[in-house]
């Protein structure tokens, strides 16, 4: 019912983009689920092109294919930096409303009121803008002077070529942010060939689309999918695993492959509310792949769930390949495979060929 929609659409939308698809169909991913993600990288790797392209998978606003608009499509975007002010990205204050004592913003156009947004550089925006923002990403609310408004937010693209730093209270933020991907630029020297000589990337005519009320059944639809039990087992083995690094140096030792810990070693820490998060985003996965329930090789997706750090991702991806390695039957399932084409091709001998070699008249 999805799949061959959304393989449309990430076919249009990759159109010009170099080593970046699997990085849009995460951020799609997350626009599907409802979530935020973070790209980590260095500036000029397409990341807010890449935010930008996604949101034009859905028709939320107009028909407006004219990307010089913020606000095309219920797109804000807006670079953060350590002067940026509440005004720039909540929206002006209503001076008419202030003369009567009331103070609240004119949101129309800024983030209040867009389904989607592209914020770059996150952390270097100031405590107050951030600390609106936790309410924002985390309960879709923002505070308007006495008012609770409900805001249409779907997706939120943070970026960033830093982490947050340590001890300034951004923890919270950043676990909303429960996709992470990193943005590495160009490897292939065929990809690079290609951006040098290629036209200037246009904003894609994405004809296939989803509608708002389709974004909002996804949602809902996604409570029905089943995670099987197999994968159950696998994600707590993922779990235990991760949490025994804290305790078990020996262990640790194993699955790194170090002889001594680092000086400076920390283990990943993930909530259970982020393993609630993953598992909302593994059920939406399965449910935009046409299938009921979640199976063992959509935990690959965990590989950009779980880690917080560069040093994490490097711990999660080896975790994630041991502990799905060690309960695998992949070498039985090969076995069984190689018999079918060993039976399929006694089959087609005996049927097409004679004995001597030579082909019969069928």
């Amino acid at each position: 019912m999805y799949k061959t929609k959304i393989e449309n659409i990430i076919k249009e939308l990759s159109s010009g983009l170099f080593e970046r698809e699997e990085c849009l169909k995460l951020v799609l991913l997350s626009m599907f689920a409802g979530k935020s993600i973070f790209l980590y990288g260095p500036p000029g790797t397409a990341k807010s092109m890449i935010a930008r392209r996604a949101s034009l998978a859905f028709q939320i606003t107009d028909n407006s294919q004219d990307e010089s608009k913020e606000s095309n499509n219920g797109f804000f975007a807006y670079l953060m930096n350590r002067f940026s002010t509440p005004e720039e990205i909540f929206g002006p204050i209503d001076i008419a409303e202030l003369k009567k004592n009331n103070l609240t913003r004119k949101t129309d156009g800024y983030l209040p009121t867009a389904h989607f947004a592209f914020l770059d550089e996150i952390w270097k925006s100031s405590p107050a803008i951030l600390n609106t923002l936790l309410t924002i990403i985390n309960e879709r609310i923002y505070r308007d002077g006495n008012k609770d408004i409900k805001v249409p937010l779907k997706g939120v693209v943070c970026a960033s070529n830093e982490f947050p730093p340590d001890n300034q209270g951004l923890e919270a933020l950043y676990d909303r942010m429960i996709l992470r991907y990193f943005v590495k630029p160009l490897d292939e020297k065929e990809n690079f060939f290609n951006l040098l000589q290629s036209p200037s990337s246009k904003s894609p005519n994405c004809k296939e689309r989803f509608t708002y009320d389709e974004l909002e059944q996804i949602l809902k639809d996604k409570e029905k999918i089943k995670i099987s039990p197999d994968a159950l087992e696998l994600i707590h083995n993922i779990k235990v695993t991760i949490e025994s690094l804290a305790t078990n140096t020996e262990q640790t030792l194993k699955i790194l492959g170090l002889k001594s810990l680092p000086e400076n070693f920390k283990a990943p820490y993930i909530s259970d509310r982020r393993w609630k998060q993953c598992a909302e985003l593994l059920q939406t996965a399965a449910l935009l792949s046409d299938r009921d329930r979640v199976e063992r090789y959509d935990l690959a997706l965990l590989a950009h769930l779980l880690w917080s750090s560069e040093e994490d991702k490097v711990i999660i991806e080896k975790i994630l390949f041991n502990v799905l390695n060690e309960n695998s039957n992949f070498d039985s399932e090969l076995k069984a495979l190689k018999e079918d084409n060993l039976n399929l091709k006694n089959l087609i001998e005996k049927n097409l060929y004679s004995p001597n070699g030579k082909p019969k008249k069928v």
